[in-house]
């Protein structure tokens, strides 16, 4: 009796049309071309500029916005002419939580002209204000009260209230600490702000701490509260904590 013989195994047609379906997805995936970064990338990694259409690669697009941040300014559309600006709601997934603080902080002061700008000369507040909404809510004299913390001010000097002294005493007796027109002094209180920078009371110098107590010992020898600004006292060190 003849043996039988076992038939040979088929791949069955639709694993064969799979497979060959896959491979082409593979070869034939989609890619952009970044003017910027000048590499092919794949379209679902670009991103769109909403008002205006044009396209860059994802990780260029976190760069700039970082950058453009850091000079103080509201990033904007890189490709060459053209005027539109990146959208804080288009971009909030490229965004830390710092980033978008300092977008907000950047839009804020782009609505108020340079000169008009007045920071809370208090170390612990520096909040931002506009001279006009400042002088129609405070007085001639230059007396007013910072919206944010409260502390009396002189937005015409941009210090805090100068009691029993006119400005131009003020100016008189202390001309390092008077700003003509304020605008450098914006432009400083606006990066002290950001970055949680405190000013010494004794010397003015701006100061930066990365990690440590409050106790900071400022390069003019002064010891002073980070959190508060204020002296730092050592028979009340509570008080700083």
């Amino acid at each position: 009796m003849a043996a039988r013989t076992r038939p040979a195994a088929v791949k069955p047609e639709f694993e064969v049309a799979a497979c060959d379906q896959k491979d082409n997805s593979k070869a034939y995936k989609k890619t952009e071309h970044c003017v910027i970064c000048l590499d092919d990338v794949d379209s679902d990694l670009m991103f769109n500029v909403e008002r205006c259409g044009h396209r860059f690669c994802i990780n260029y697009v976190k760069q700039h916005i970082e950058v453009k941040l850091v000079d103080g300014k509201i990033p904007n559309c890189h490709q060459h002419g053209c005027v539109f600006h990146l959208s804080i709601d288009r971009c909030g997934d490229l965004l830390t939580f710092n980033e978008r603080s300092v977008w907000l902080q950047r839009i804020k002061e782009n609505s108020i002209p340079l000169a008009e700008r007045v920071y809370c000369p208090y170390e612990s507040c520096s909040h931002l204000m506009s001279m006009t909404e400042l002088s129609r809510r405070g007085s001639y004299s230059g007396f007013g009260r910072c919206f944010k913390c409260h502390g009396d001010i002189c937005f015409h000097c941009r210090v805090p209230w100068h009691f029993n002294l006119s400005c131009n005493d003020y100016k008189r007796l202390f001309p390092s600490k008077y700003r003509e027109d304020g605008v450098d002094d914006a432009k400083l209180k606006s990066l002290a702000s950001l970055n949680g920078w405190r000013q010494c009371p004794k010397c003015y110098h701006m100061v930066g701490r990365s990690y440590g107590c409050n106790r900071i010992t400022c390069r003019c020898g002064n010891a002073f509260c980070y959190k508060c600004g204020y002296l730092w006292r050592r028979l009340q060190p509570r008080v700083h904590f």
